[in-house]
């Protein structure tokens, strides 16, 4: 029941308030929403009271810092403000009326500001498990693995590991922003390579598209994906590369191709490497389809009498398994060419792949590993040879085009994963199940008689092999040195070059 309080019932209420004594409230009848509230830990005035069907409580504070009448007079202010309709008694509105009173100190007009490192340091104490930026890239490698071809996510830990990154080592995750990754960006960009910045940006974009989903949000802390993070605009012109090169433009010439397959032929190359390259020029593929290539993926082409069939996985194709492209890009191998191909898969032993990797392994690595994509860029350098290994997939769709005159479409059918068809063909990706090798042949019979021609030629201008072999080991040497164990400039043009949308390269 409600009893008018006194400063009597105050005293009495504190001198209740001891430990393990019995807590009880007294409602004030003097004062409608005023409550005095008794327990073991002391005496508080509080306030209650019902307004629009909706009750609002306040806690006033405690009996040290305001009497009776101090309590009576913030009470009656409140329900004024709640029937007048003039605002709801929150704890801000409480902590003025106490500083209007004198009951708490004055407002610092210029307070001092906060070390925002002690803030972060703060917020941290109480989410000990939120990631680093060590943690986040850990797990976004990990489902990148689990989701992408391996070649992709080597390419992403490769990026996310890159020295202008290091900034971000012991960092919270959440606390990295926009303006961070974009000043890094920048200035990768500014420094001559662009198309390194483009990379590192469509790189960093999905990482962070990871980091703010639903399920990981309570780890990252990162609330939103970073779709505006992007490199600046490409200085205008055509940039040459270290080699002179201008980006998508050089085309290998017959004679190249030519000299290619004599040193491959020669016997002064790693026998599986010497496979790799041949294959490389006459099947037009991409460097790391060839390196990866399985042996399984290579069978007898039963209607044509030995020749055989590179079936081709959508895991060794660029995009094809992230576009749900279950099909197999079918490529037929001439006689000589698969009578090589049939002793390299002899050479290969027990391994799954076609060209097992050469040097030891790295610790870590897995023991079934295939050759290095790299090696491919850098027996082409020790040989002089000047175009890359997409200039000779340039090269092979330009002399087809020039000097066999095979139609552009029946090149497609070869050199181009997709083999000319639209991506979102419903047609061809649902049914048909046709590979076309009997349009297919041709082409590789009248491509591969030329090449073999051609080198047939570069072979009666080589050197004797001790002369060779003495001539690619000093160049060897001479870029070993150039690039102090790091990625050489041509191989990192190559990759760039790779990661350019599926296209024919010879318009």
């Amino acid at each position: 029941m409600p009893t008018k309080l006194t400063e009597a019932l105050v005293r009495q209420g504190i001198a209740d308030a001891v430990p393990k004594g019995k807590a009880y409230d007294v409602i004030d009848a003097g004062c409608p929403g005023l409550i005095m509230r008794v327990g073991p830990r002391g005496v508080k005035f509080a306030f209650k009271f019902e307004s629009g069907h909706k009750t609002h409580r306040l806690t006033l504070g405690s009996t040290t810092i305001l009497r009776l009448a101090d309590a009576r007079a913030i009470a009656t202010e409140a329900r004024r403000r709640l029937v007048d309709r003039l605002g709801v008694p929150d704890d801000r509105w409480l902590e003025a009326k106490l500083r209007q009173m004198r009951k708490l100190p004055p407002k610092e007009e210029n307070p001092t500001p906060r070390d925002p490192a002690l803030v972060e340091a703060f917020e941290d104490m109480w989410r000990p498990d939120e990631w680093t930026w060590e943690e986040a890239r850990a797990a976004y490698l990990a489902e990148v693995k689990r989701v992408r071809r391996p070649d992709t996510h080597t390419d992403y830990r490769k990026m996310l590991h890159q020295p202008e990154l290091a900034v971000f080592e012991g960092r919270r995750v959440k606390r990295i922003t926009i303006e961070d990754l974009a000043t890094i960006v920048h200035a990768i960009h500014a420094s001559g390579r662009e198309r390194h910045a483009e990379h590192l940006a469509s790189v960093l974009r999905p990482m962070w598209s990871y980091l703010a989903k639903h399920e990981h949000k309570k780890k990252s802390g990162v609330e939103a994906g970073m779709p505006l993070l992007k490199a600046p605009e490409r200085t205008p012109g055509d940039k040459p590369r270290a080699n002179g090169k201008v980006p998508g433009e050089y085309f290998a010439s017959a004679q190249e191709i030519g000299y290619t397959l004599a040193v491959a032929h020669s016997g002064v190359l790693e026998p599986s490497l010497a496979v790799a390259l041949e294959l490389l020029v006459l099947t037009g593929q991409r460097r790391r389809p060839i390196a990866s290539a399985e042996v399984g993926d290579f069978v007898e082409y039963v209607e044509q009498p030995g020749w055989g069939v590179w079936a081709m996985r959508p895991i060794h194709r660029k995009t094809a398994a992230k576009r749900g492209d279950r099909t197999l890009h079918c490529v037929p191998l001439p006689p000589a060419l698969w009578q090589r191909l049939r002793v390299q898969i002899d050479r290969a032993g027990g391994s799954r792949f076609l060209f097992p990797q050469v040097r030891p392994r790295k610790a870590g690595a897995p023991a079934d590993g295939h050759l290095s994509p790299a090696a491919i860029n850098h027996r082409l350098l020790d040989m002089g040879v000047r175009a890359s290994p997409h200039d000779l997939r340039r090269g092979m769709t330009s002399l087809c085009q020039s000097e066999l005159r095979i139609l552009r479409a029946t090149i497609e059918l070869i050199v181009d994963h997709n083999e000319g068809v639209p991506t979102d063909n419903v047609l061809e990706r649902h049914y048909t199940a046709d590979k076309r090798l009997d349009l297919k042949a041709p082409v590789m019979e009248q491509w591969c008689g030329y090449a073999y021609h051609q080198a047939e030629a570069a072979a009666a201008t080589l050197p004797s092999i001790e002369t060779l072999g003495a001539e690619l080991a000093r160049r060897r040497r001479e870029r070993e040195l150039a690039g102090k164990g790091k990625r050489t400039k041509p191989e990192a043009d190559e990759a760039a070059e790779e990661d350019k949308p599926e296209a024919l390269a010879a318009a």
